[in-house]
């Protein structure tokens, strides 16, 4: 059996497969528009007035390279359409079937492109970036919460209005172009120039799905445009940026085969002399005769989004710390602080097995055992480890992973709620009251227990949609010199953001208050940080580098445990930093793994010692380092703050120091490769 039983055929066919590619026209070209569209409302409500003329260029090619982006995505979608109909029988029925349903194909394609537009806008309107694996928190995190943050945050009714117009509208289109060329006579042509107009067809249509004349198709490389970062975020389309996260998605799960002998190079690079194995990481803390006599209980409370920035507003008149303000200004605070992941679980997953691989928990080694586990030390010394959040243990696999490194207990919402009848839960969890509440009396429990209690905490509260719960405080703050200042131009709702945020520090603040006033106040430290600054601030100056990524460390310490602590607030730091702190002031000739320093050291330890954001941000004494930006720095602009002065060159011994602390992060990926990779099977107790 034949394709084509006679030239007759092939003419119907091929006049056929024409008026495919014809009709698809109309929708292809509303697709390509659509996206453009996004595009151009996000340069014109995001670019810095300055742009325009300071930039032409650079604008030019963002628009031209977005425009060939929006070909191409649009074009690999309607291919797989021609396809259909070049490999279509030429069967007049079926022919005809194809055609008259083209419209509304098509139509709904060009409706899921724009719907893919409105989810990009949305998405750098929230964390001021294109798509990136972050979106794939949709999957990860709580739907719920996502999509309660989604109807508070985003006009989506006016976005499903829009949606169906683009559909109604393309449809209408679609048949009316549609209508025309099946009217159209298209002339019937030999064998030979038929043949030849298909093998243009084809061509033409390859082309645009390449989107590019060049060696190599249009890649995420032809996105680096501009020294304007906004510029280079809105060139690809919803569809590019997505695809690239998936792929990112699928290597932040991954891990790789790794030697000795990157290690021992690695080690070189940092430390000056090479190492073996994990030998180089194992440090261990001296002598304390206070919590060797006393051991005190010690609690980390990581909390959401509390970075560095938003609470510099608060002064006279306007305040955004409530009871948490005798304390933080009373007692040891960190300020040259960074979050060393960008992301919540990005942070959660370096604190508890330093692991640069922010997916680890949800992985095929999250039931490994770790010798970066942060409990273990503490497990070692008999402390019992506990995990107590407002959110929820399901995600992100979080209450299972931090049970298997050793939390004995993990309390959520469920189980606050189930102790607290009165929490309600919003978006994200229940309110952070009640979280820190539970804290408080676990510590007075295990007084009398005789029990040393190690406590991991993370609040959700301060979180998008940033609903304050009930009996929280609304309104009330004067952010007029705030509301103008370009980090905020596209934000809609501030007043939310801080009255959320100056909830939890109140809140914070209130478990401070009454910890010091109890008989555990003697004996429980307590560290405080961010897991990250706040997203979807925009900032836009070099010299503001560090407060986008800056994160404060507060420590309150008793009297008792602080030892031949030196406290120096100017000392810069991270994450990476915490444990090993809090190892050196609680527990006494233990072994730990090393990857930071002790921030309270009389002498830090220089090699350990500097702040560090993956993957661009590196901070020391002297000032900031960018990854981007090899050979210069930009120096501390005073002797407090995060502010920055103009970058210069780097001296030779800055450029030496620089060169050392670039090693780091493929250190700490080596690392927890290593790790995986000579892991032995878990254990299976026998029945």
């Amino acid at each position: 059996m034949t394709l084509f039983r006679s030239a007759s055929a092939w003419q119907n066919w091929f006049l056929n497969f024409q008026r495919s590619f014809l009709i698809l026209l109309a929708p292809w070209l509303v697709s390509v528009l659509a996206q453009g569209a996004g595009r151009g409302y996000l340069l014109y409500a995001y670019a810095p007035p300055n742009t325009y003329t300071a930039l032409p260029q650079d604008i030019s090619r963002t628009l031209g390279i977005g425009l060939l982006f929006d070909i191409k995505v649009s074009a690999i979608a309607f291919s797989a359409l021609l396809l259909i109909a070049l490999l279509l029988p030429a069967r007049p029925t079926w022919q005809g079937r194809w055609l008259r349903s083209l419209p509304y194909v098509g139509a709904t394609m060009a409706m899921l492109f724009a719907a893919s537009t409105v989810i990009s806008v949305c998405y750098f309107a929230t964390f001021s970036r294109s798509i990136d694996i972050f979106v794939f928190g949709l999957m990860d995190d709580d739907t719920h919460a996502i999509l309660l943050t989604l109807w508070h945050g985003y006009p989506v009714l006016r976005a499903l209005a829009l949606l169906a117009a683009v559909l109604g509208i393309t449809f209408w289109l679609a048949r009316r172009w549609g209508a025309s060329v099946l009217r159209a006579r298209l002339a019937q042509r030999a064998l030979l120039p038929s043949a030849l107009r298909l093998l243009l067809i084809i061509g033409i249509t390859v082309l645009a799905c390449r989107g590019s004349l060049g060696t190599f198709p249009l890649n995420k490389d032809d996105t680096s445009i501009s020294s304007l970062r906004l510029l280079n975020d809105i060139a690809p389309n919803g569809i590019s940026a997505f695809f690239w996260a998936l792929d990112d998605r699928g290597n932040d799960k991954r891990f790789t085969s790794v030697s000795d002998q990157d290690g021992a190079e690695l080690y070189q690079r940092f430390l000056g002399q090479p190492g073996q194995g994990l030998a180089p990481f194992m440090a261990s803390t001296g002598a304390n005769p206070a919590a060797q006599a006393h051991p005190p209980h010690v609690v980390l409370q990581v909390m959401e989004s509390m970075g560095h920035h938003m609470n510099q507003y608060d002064r006279p008149g306007r305040d955004l710390l409530g009871a948490l303000r005798p304390h933080w200004n009373a007692d040891w605070r960190f300020d040259r602080f960074l979050s060393e992941g960008n992301g919540t679980i990005d942070s959660l997953s370096r604190l508890m097995v330093r692991s640069p691989v922010p997916a680890i928990s949800q992985s095929s080694a999250a039931s490994g055992n770790f010798d970066s586990n942060a409990f273990t030390p503490f497990l070692a010394r008999g402390y019992k480890v506990l995990f107590v959040t407002s959110g929820a243990a399901t995600w992100r696999n979080l209450g299972s992973f931090a049970s298997h490194l050793g939390a004995r207990e993990f309390i959520d919402q469920l189980a606050l709620k189930q102790r607290y009848p009165e929490a309600e839960a919003g978006a994200w969890g229940v309110p952070d009251e009640y979280m820190f509440r539970y804290i408080a009396e676990r510590l007075a429990q295990a007084d009398r227990d005789g029990q040393p209690l190690f406590i991991v905490a993370l609040s959700t509260t301060h979180h998008p949609p940033f609903l304050v719960p009930a009996g929280g405080k609304r309104g009330g703050i004067n952010l007029d010199d705030v509301q103008d200042l370009p980090y905020y131009d596209s934000w809609t709702g501030l007043d939310d953001a801080f009255d959320t945020l100056r909830y939890a520090n109140d809140q914070l603040g209130r478990f401070l208050s009454g910890l010091k006033a109890s008989a555990n106040g003697a004996n429980t430290i307590v560290a405080v940080t961010g897991d990250h600054n706040i997203l979807g601030v925009d900032y836009q100056a070099d010299t503001d580098a560090v407060l986008a990524r800056a994160v404060p460390f507060y420590l309150y310490v008793p009297q008792a445990y602080r030892g031949q602590s030196t406290y120096d607030p100017s000392r810069p730091g991270s994450h990476k930093d915490i444990l090993p702190t809090l190892y050196h002031l609680s527990l006494p000739d233990t072994p730990y793994f090393r990857s930071g320093c002790d921030l309270l050291a009389a002498r830090p330890d220089p090699q350990w010692c500097f702040g560090y954001n993956n993957p661009r941000l590196l901070i020391t004494r002297d000032g900031a380092y960018r990854k981007d930006r090899p050979g210069r720095i930009m120096p501390w602009a005073g002797d407090a703050g995060v502010a920055l002065a103009p970058e210069q060159d780097a001296s030779p011994a800055q450029r030496t120091e620089e060169a050392r602390l670039q090693a780091y992060g493929p250190l700490l990926k080596w690392q927890i490769n290593y790790q995986v990779q000579n892991q032995a099977p878990p254990r299976r107790d026998r029945p």
